[in-house]
């Protein structure tokens, strides 16, 4: 029985809407650059999947529909028509989406993995050689604490006989500026670039894919910018104008302001952060509105909404505007001016412009009559963004700001529908005055829990840290900068380059609210539990929680939605019940050697819960805190929230200068180390934030009894109890068979006195003395040793003959060598009886059998 034309109706496609090819081609895109970043490689010939869909467009299909709808005793006129129209558009719309994928995919995969032409500046540079350099300044260079930072286009090399054409992008870090540079400045100075390197440690950032996102692919660093040579000053044009007007305003709030405040200023009106201090920074990450000092799409929006606001209100005023144009419009065009204005004064920097695009493509939905699609608007600024920068999607601030205004659009559409609409219906007097006030603070509230709702599991993953703070001081610091500081700032600016002391007594106000917003930031960044650290969430983790989020919100609307917050609900109680087998359960002993650079760090976990941290790293200026830019987001990643020892095995600063950061946030039990202690400022700081969280303090001698902590014996071999100079703790593992040796900083003269006792100090595995230095790993050690793995933490100094004497020396040995240089973080796991290795940057693994 032929089947009736109602029964076929239900599998007729609807047509598509408009705003479905614009979320289904943006979507794809987005994918694309995401795949690319996977460690999931595709197939250039997978491009020829595209043309899968052309099936839907071979008219012999279209006629078997039509016979279908014929035999059905439909409308074939209509009903066949409108059939294929529909399955012709969504065959349309997969091969398009399919396009945006693959152009996704290839464009960021090239800037990740690039083919560099002859002339490139990484196919011409060696990193054991200078060169004379000369280029163009593609930035003003940004000032940040105790360096400068320079964006710099390579033009040339010049050589002894001549010059040579290059291209490329080079990132140079200057320590010292004697003098002032600016934008579109061409150099020359004797530079020897290097490579940048991914570390290779878990949970941590890796530099050089973000470098290689903006198409850099070579660093450099200068002492001091003494022997830059200027060759030649670019002409104040456009956007050499707006550079000069940026140093004008630095240079007048420099003046007028106090140091504290005139940082802050700076970076509010101009984009200059070089000068705020690093408890500022801390007092308003702490206080979760530390997106407020960089100038981002926050600063951009309010800024545009105050300039709104005050053109319509002005404009109230003339009767000619009020009756022959759309005030509306208007003010939304001079806002869209005053957020081009502004973003070129803030230094044009890509977080900036990628939010002027999104503002921007909301004001023009505006001046088109669509302000209620905002949804719609995101997206089509969203795919704008992604075509413009290929990389974008793994950028931090545009998943934050993205995640933001759709948390926020999104879940107001849910409050509207939610809260209870104003009483239009009733008569004045029996309408209620408190209600409206309620639902209008609830409205406001409803904003940064909605944000944080909706960042809250990517900031957890990228910062290990959750502001409860930020519920409330958002609604108060974020407003008071956002309209009232950031626009005096700039009407401050402005008036100041005609009339400098007619601005006084609106800087004596603007002084008053900076110093206002700072104590108020202080206040909630000292509440309890202001900011607390979290278990970093891997990128399935975060899908999974989005997932049921996403769900919950469905609830309402679908059945469905039960289904998939039970599947999300389960993968997220799977991967909880993981975790805690993983941390508190776990049989084997797990070592981790992070890459630190020159220094040491070295994190064990026992069997069960405990954890001791060998070591934090450090470098000698301080810049960088390795304790809080590696260790701790690796613990964090392993979902360690505290760290019951620390040993600090060598009172130099590449052991204890990330030590700091941790004793503050992981709250340790104990600290262990010799009897020597280090010569700086930066150890007498960790023995006062010891001292304050009251750390019991052990000093370590070979006379020690080991202790045993989680089935694992704990033996310290050196120093000698007599010993108190600058001299090295040696420790040893013993789980099972297994025998791990942790050398330190130790010498010949101290390996000579080790090696009176082989059978105490023969070990499977072995951190080699002093960073692979000439000065240690004596035969007769190697020998008493007999290590089967030898690891090298940190970079060693030697030359390359005597790199690969002392390779030789442990190969010889009958031992594996790895790097963490090379390889990056290395990973030792044992059950005591055997045991693993593997290599997080070059993927090296094996076994060892004991």
């Amino acid at each position: 029985m032929a089947p009736s034309s109602e029964q076929i109706a239900p599998t007729v496609p609807r047509a598509i809407r408009p705003s479905t090819w614009l979320f289904a081609l943006t979507g794809s895109l987005l994918l694309g650059q995401l795949a690319a970043a996977s460690p999931v490689v595709l197939s250039a010939d997978l491009v020829w999947l595209l043309l899968v869909p052309l099936v839907l467009l071979i008219d012999s299909l279209a006629k078997l529909r039509w016979l279908a709808t014929l035999i059905a005793g439909g409308d074939v006129a209509s009903e066949s028509s409108t059939i294929t129209r529909n399955y012709q558009a969504r065959a349309l719309l997969a091969m398009l989406a399919g396009s945006m994928f693959a152009l996704g995919y290839f464009r960021h995969h090239q800037l990740l993995f690039p083919t560099f032409p002859p002339n490139h500046l990484r196919s011409v540079m060696n990193e054991n050689n200078d060169f004379f350099l000369e280029g163009v300044l593609l930035h003003e260079p940004e000032r940040l604490p105790n360096r400068s930072r320079w964006y710099l286009r390579a033009e040339r090399i010049w050589h002894p006989t001549g010059a040579e054409e290059i291209s490329g992008d080079l990132l140079l870090n200057v320590r010292q500026l004697r003098r002032e540079w600016h934008y579109g400045d061409r150099i020359r100075a004797q530079i020897r670039p290097t490579v940048p390197k991914d570390s290779g440690n878990p949970g941590g950032f890796n530099y050089a894919t973000y470098l290689s996102r903006r198409q850099i692919y070579a660093i450099g660093f200068l002492e001091s910018d003494e022997k830059i040579e200027l060759v030649e000053r670019a002409p104040d044009r456009l956007r050499g104008a707006v550079e000069s007007l940026r140093r004008k305003i630095r240079r007048y709030i420099e003046s007028y302001f106090t140091a504290e405040s005139g940082a802050l200023m700076k970076a509010l009106v101009v984009g200059d952060m070089g000068e705020i201090s690093k408890k500022t920074r801390s007092d308003f990450t702490a206080a979760g509105v530390n997106h407020v000092l960089s100038i981002s799409g926050l600063h951009v929006a309010m800024l545009g909404l105050v300039v709104f606001w005050l053109v319509r209100w002005l404009g109230s005023f003339n009767l000619y505007l009020l009756l022959r144009c759309n005030l509306i419009k208007i003010a939304t065009f001079c806002s869209f001016v005053a957020v081009i204005f502004y973003t070129a004064l803030a230094g044009a920097m890509v977080p900036t412009v990628r939010s002027a695009m999104m503002i921007g493509v909301y004001e023009l939905a505006v001046l088109l009559d669509r302000e209620e699609e905002v949804l719609t608007s995101l997206t089509f600024a969203a795919l704008l963004i992604a075509l413009v920068w290929p990389g974008v999607i793994a950028d931090i601030s545009f998943q934050l700001s993205f995640l933001a205004v759709f948390s926020i659009a999104w879940g107001m559409r849910q409050v509207f529908r939610t809260v209870a609409a104003p009483e239009k219906d009733r008569l004045p007097q029996e309408r209620s005055r408190i209600k409206p006030k309620l639902r209008s603070i609830g409205m406001h509230l409803a904003v940064p829990l909605l944000a944080t709702i909706g960042t809250g599991p990517l900031i957890a993953h990228y910062f290990g840290h959750l502001s409860l703070a930020g519920f409330v001081s958002n609604p108060i610091v974020v407003p008071l900068i956002g309209f009232v500081v950031v626009p005096l700032g700039l009407a401050i600016s402005f008036i100041s380059l005609a009339w400098p002391d007619s601005v006084t007594a609106l800087v004596s106000i603007t002084e008053w609210l900076l110093w206002l917003s700072g104590r108020l930031v202080e206040w909630f960044a000292s509440l309890p539990f202001a900011h607390i650290s979290v278990p970093a969430p891997d990128l399935w983790e975060i899908g999974a929680v989005y997932f049921l989020i996403a769900s919950l919100l469905w609830l309402k609307k679908s059945r469905r939605a039960v289904i998939t917050v039970g599947l999300s609900a389960s993968i997220l109680i799977a991967d909880v019940a993981y975790w805690a087998r993983e941390r508190w359960a776990r049989p084997e002993l797990r070592v981790t050697y992070l890459n630190v650079g020159q220094g040491d760090a070295v994190v064990v976990e026992f069997p069960g819960a405990k954890t001791l941290l060998i070591d934090a790293g450090g470098t000698a200026t301080g810049e960088f805190d390795i304790g809080e830019a590696i260790v701790g987001p690796y613990l964090r990643s392993r979902k360690i929230l505290k760290v019951d020892y620390l040993l600090v095995s060598h009172p130099r600063i590449d052991h204890y200068g990330g030590m700091a950061s941790i004793v503050r946030e992981f709250t340790p039990e104990q600290f262990w180390s010799g009897a020597a202690k280090g010569r700086t400022h930066r150890f007498e700081e960790l023995d006062e934030i010891l001292d304050r969280s009251k750390v019991q303090r052990v000093n370590l001698t070979n006379e020690a009894p080991c202790r045993s902590i989680e089935g694992v014996n704990l033996c310290f071999l050196y120093p000698p109890a007599d010993r108190n100079d600058d001299v090295s703790v040696v420790l040893q593992l013993h789980y099972g068979k297994a025998r791990l040796l942790f050398t330190g900083d130790i010498d010949k003269r101290d390996e000579q006195f080790l090696s009176q006792t082989p059978a105490r100090i023969n070990s499977a595995v072995m951190k080699v003395p002093r960073h692979g230095s000439a000065s240690a790993s004596t035969p007769e050690f190697i020998s008493a040793v007999q290590p089967r793995l030898a690891v090298i933490s940190g970079t060693t100094r030697n030359a390359r003959a005597q790199k690969q004497e002392l390779a030789d020396r442990y190969r010889d040995a009958g031992a594996e060598i790895l790097r963490t240089e090379e390889d990056g973080a290395i990973i030792i796991t044992t059950d005591g009886n055997d045991l693993r290795y593997e290599s997080v940057k070059s993927g090296k693994r094996g076994e060892i059998k004991l």
